[in-house]
């Protein structure tokens, strides 16, 4: 017996000694946490708007947040990619503890970055049937942010927009299916992953059925969790089964599961961390908006956003005086109401261990405490021609035939053809630019909706464009060989649904006017597929 234990106890030696480099690991966020003050570990939880073009002042104001509040996170807001870098690397340089810094970045750095690349929008995405596409724009962005020194891109969303009257999702989702919602983020999802960024998927437990844009009021909806668990759940339950890193909750109220909003509600945080087993970050949409603020003290919420099961208190803006309100006042509140209730031990200690503990380890597995530092700007990664190419591709994979019903398309370019622009100047117009030589073009104002002389007459609608003059005047059109082709949000698009011809690019984005140019040159097929669904 003594023998076998002896034998026993020289494989557990050896065994720990084979892996006490991989114990080392795992237990540096935990080594780091036990030498944190309270202070310290309460500053973790917090993620504060930088803004890198702004001036002195705002510096020193972070500066003190993170000298004195200790700050943990960053939210980057408007800038450039070289400023950025070097704004950055400073407050790096100045901060205890390496600070994870996220960007909203749902279609590239461009959504909030001066001269980078603009991908198309998600419900751009929702049309694009060849997925690794999507998987390859996922890597790009990754690679993009960690160039400018961004570790957590706040996206995808993954809202099913099923409201056409929604204000605040529309075209930012996928579609209103739930499965293509779930299939498509999770492209984006690992190929941010594989670039080492985390993607924190939004709004949870869904944004997707309101009237009312949060950052004016608070949104309601009265969904049972019966619904909720069939339709806005399911994104969720699959990307966690995925692995998914970070959530965001949205502030929203359901009456029929709680009577508070969800991001201060632990009764709705609770079914991430219990019915679904979820154990990566929680990250709360942004607190200063007014769905909160216009019902509750700066104090409650962040106290209860904190209590609720949120890791990270985020407070995000761009304006000026918005930025230092939040700086200035907001945050010393919020900070000093969440100390203030573990000193007189409401909350036990423990419980902001483990959240701190997730962020950590979050910065852990970035390997922020082995070099936090950002590199030299490289345009070769932010201006990649091979991401140009690669948008060219989504768009033209996203082009979708809405109705073909008299068979135009593919159009005869033997016929004749007048093309007409919604824009006031042709100069204006990619299309009629490129087809001045080959085909006749006029602008809205410049004909009189007859033209019997023409085999095909194509009318290119801008979404900017849109009035009520406009869509009345082109509406009362009735000739069978008119073509649209609508650059803009599927349901401005709807509006047009008397025609027999139309041709869906999405966007107007110079990438989507090529995609429709060489399509109807005939260079390129339409096989995107609505994301929606539409009545005609």
């Amino acid at each position: 017996m003594i023998k076998l234990f002896r034998q026993f106890s020289r494989k557990a030696i050896f065994l720990m000694f084979l892996f006490f480099p991989f114990l080392l690991m795992a237990s540096l966020s935990e080594e780091i946490l036990s030498g944190m003050t309270l202070d310290e570990k309460i500053g973790q939880l917090f993620m504060i708007p930088a803004c890198p073009k702004r001036d002195e002042n705002h510096l020193k104001d972070l500066k003190k947040l993170l000298d004195v509040y200790h700050i943990g996170s960053v939210i980057i807001k408007q800038s450039d990619p070289i400023i950025q870098i070097s704004f950055l690397n400073y407050l790096q340089s100045i901060s205890k503890y390496p600070l994870l810094v996220s960007a909203d970045a749902e279609w590239g750095l461009a959504m909030r970055m001066e001269n980078t690349i603009a991908f198309p929008k998600n419900m751009t995405l929702g049309a694009v049937s060849e997925d690794s596409l999507i998987y390859e724009m996922g890597k790009e962005i990754g690679r993009m942010l960690r160039s400018v020194g961004v570790h957590i891109n706040l996206a995808p969303v993954v809202d099913i927009n099923n409201n056409p009257l929604n204000p605040i999702i529309k075209i930012r989702a996928f579609s209103d299916d739930k499965y293509k919602v779930a299939k498509k983020a999770l492209q984006l999802v690992n190929g941010m992953k594989d670039e080492n960024v985390i993607a924190c998927i939004k709004h949870f437990p869904g944004y997707g059925d309101i009237v009312t844009d949060p950052h004016l009021g608070l949104p309601v909806a009265y969904h049972d969790y019966k619904r909720l668990q069939d339709i806005e759940f399911y994104p969720y339950d699959f990307l966690i089964d995925q692995g998914v890193e970070a959530i965001m909750t949205a502030h929203i109220m359901l009456p029929n599961l709680s009577d508070k909003p969800a991001t201060m509600s632990k009764k709705i945080i609770d079914i991430l961390i219990k019915d679904k087993n979820y154990k990566n970050l929680i990250i709360t949409d942004a607190l200063n908006m007014k769905a909160l603020t216009d019902h509750y003290s700066i104090e409650e919420i962040a106290l209860e956003s904190h209590m609720s099961g949120n890791d990270i208190l985020l407070y995000g803006d761009h304006i000026g005086p918005n930025v230092d309100d939040i700086l200035n006042n907001q945050i010393p509140r919020a900070f000093n109401a969440i100390k203030q209730a573990y000193l007189d031990n409401k909350l036990n200690e423990k419980y902001l261990d483990k959240c701190v503990l997730k962020i950590l380890k979050a910065k852990e597995s970035l390997k922020l405490f082995e070099n936090r530092s950002v590199p030299d700007y490289d345009p070769k990664i932010i201006l990649n021609p091979n991401a140009l190419f690669l948008k060219k591709r989504l768009f033209d994979q996203a082009l979708t035939i809405v109705k073909n019903n008299n068979s135009i398309f593919p159009i005869d370019l033997n016929k004749k053809i007048a093309y007409i622009s919604s824009k006031k100047d042709l100069a204006d117009d990619l299309i009629a630019q490129d087809f001045l030589s080959d085909f006749k073009s006029y602008t809205i104002d410049s004909v009189n909706f007859n033209f019997p002389s023409y085999d095909y007459v194509i009318i290119g609608i801008y979404e900017s464009d849109l009035s009520e003059d406009l869509i009345n005047r082109i509406n009362k059109l009735k000739a069978k060989n008119i073509s649209i082709f609508f650059f803009g949000s599927v349901y401005k698009m709807i509006q047009f649904l008397n025609f027999e011809n139309i041709i869906l690019a999405y966007e107007e984005d110079d990438y989507a006017i090529e995609s429709a140019i060489d399509f109807i040159r005939n260079r390129i097929k339409a096989n995107g597929i609505l994301p929606i669904h539409i009545c005609d």
